[in-house]
């Protein structure tokens, strides 16, 4: 017979740690207030970090700025209607099933869904976070890793002061490797443009534009 104490998990072992992981249907059941503050990693559900004011400002401005750019893309488009893109904000994206993954950026380029949907990685273009100093490790090991797992073309990193953004990295995949490649990195005090791209549609964002308002 098998040693239980060899450090092998027997099969009943397994049965139960994955019965014990959360489903999709177990989280979209939890409280309302609970799943807003909350991320499922691997069937645990998470608590997400703190966010302060200038982190929210800033990634209000990013989802501003980026709604910008959809208008003026639909804008421009001739030859029949536009492909169809939504800005979003903290809105759980479901990853993966098993074990469920579903993250909130801090914002979000998605192509279009009906409103009560659930947004799934393929629906994706391009995520954003807000780097705090709490979430560097989260941000930049954890979540990165994720996003490029499940395929979503193109992730920023976005570092800011009270003034609004400062720094913002651009990763995409490249090839077919899921993992992403560093662009880009642009400076407030260096460049012209925060953000600049031609896929999924032109983007084109200033510093003003993510300029943290101040009270009058």
């Amino acid at each position: 017979m098998p040693d239980d104490d060899d450090g092998d998990m027997t099969m009943s072992e397994m049965d139960f740690q994955q019965q014990s992981l959360m489903s999709l249907e177990e989280y979209l059941e939890l409280d309302e207030d609970v799943r807003r503050d909350s991320e499922v990693v691997e069937g645990h559900l998470v608590a997400r970090e703190p966010r302060d004011r200038p982190h929210q400002k800033t990634a209000f401005r990013l989802a501003n700025a980026l709604e910008a750019a959809v208008l003026k893309y639909r804008a421009a488009h001739s030859g029949g209607t536009a492909p169809c893109y939504e800005i979003n904000t903290e809105v759980p994206v479901r990853l993966w099933d098993v074990p469920l993954t579903v993250r909130k950026p801090d914002a979000i380029v998605h192509h279009c869904r009906a409103q009560f949907e659930t947004l799934e990685a393929a629906d994706a273009v391009l995520v954003a976070e807000v780097i705090s100093r709490w979430s560097q490790s989260r941000d930049r090991i954890h979540k990165m890793g994720e996003y490029a797992k499940a395929l979503i073309p193109h992730y920023l990193i976005v570092q800011f002061d009270e003034r609004g953004a400062t720094i913002l990295e651009h990763y995409a995949l490249v090839g077919t490797d899921a993992s992403y490649s560093r662009i880009g990195i642009t400076h407030r005090d260096r460049d012209i443009w925060a953000l600049s791209l031609t896929t999924p549609f032109e983007i084109q964002i200033g510093w003003q534009d993510l300029e943290v308002a101040l009270p009058a």
